[in-house]
């Protein structure tokens, strides 16, 4: 059974058994030049990506909520295309993950093996939040198709958005507590060459 103090939606910090890793590459040194590996710099910078772009359709919901679109149709033709954006490259990042790089991880420094299964739980957990935007956004384009009073549906699509924020951050944040160490101590298991060409991690 899985500890519930390891639940993504409990978690309040990445669990200590997992974070020895960091002691030998600590996140306050991440941003002096040259300090992680290159993989691992881009890794940040996709989800720095993710954050962006999940802050910037919570600033749109946020104009919904008060009142400040110019029209549905407005806001529909600013959110349905970030939204979908977002949920695209999200997924995918987490498909290359769970398919190719957590694995070959898990192989790479067998000690974390345990803590890349915690990552991909919470793949699982984000994965319902993903659905339920899709499945939010899909009442809202209907809606607005009909003719039919969009207020509710639009409120549903704005507090799924919102809703996914806390559990993503805390996702990437923790995730960033193992791979980006792992990467800079061990390499990229997938290090560029002819026979075994690097998969692309998604940037949005």
């Amino acid at each position: 059974m899985t500890d519930a103090s390891h639940d993504l939606y409990d978690r309040t910090a990445l669990p200590a058994e997992f974070r020895w890793l960091e002691a030998g590459c600590p996140r306050a040194e991440w941003p002096a030049e040259g300090r992680i590996h290159a993989m691992a710099a881009h890794w940040l910078e996709v989800h720095s990506w993710f954050r962006q772009m999940h802050g910037g359709l919570v600033g749109l919901t946020g104009q919904w909520r008060e009142g400040r679109v110019l029209s549905t149709e407005h806001w529909q033709a600013a959110v349905m295309p970030r939204l979908q954006q977002f949920l695209q490259n999200l997924d995918g990042h987490h498909q290359r993950e769970s398919r190719l790089y957590f694995p070959a991880f898990a192989r790479l420094e067998p000690r974390i093996r345990r803590g890349i299964e915690l990552l991909d739980r919470d793949h699982e957990a984000v994965h319902v939040l993903l659905e339920r935007m899709v499945d939010t956004a899909n009442a809202f384009n209907r809606a607005v198709a009909d003719g039919a009073d969009v207020r509710t549906p639009g409120d549903a699509l704005a507090e799924a958005i919102e809703a996914a924020g806390g559990p993503l951050v805390r996702h990437l944040h923790d995730e960033e507590d193992i791979i980006v160490p792992l990467l800079t101590l061990h390499g990229d298991p997938f290090e560029a060459s002819a026979g075994n060409p690097r998969p692309s991690t998604g940037s949005g």
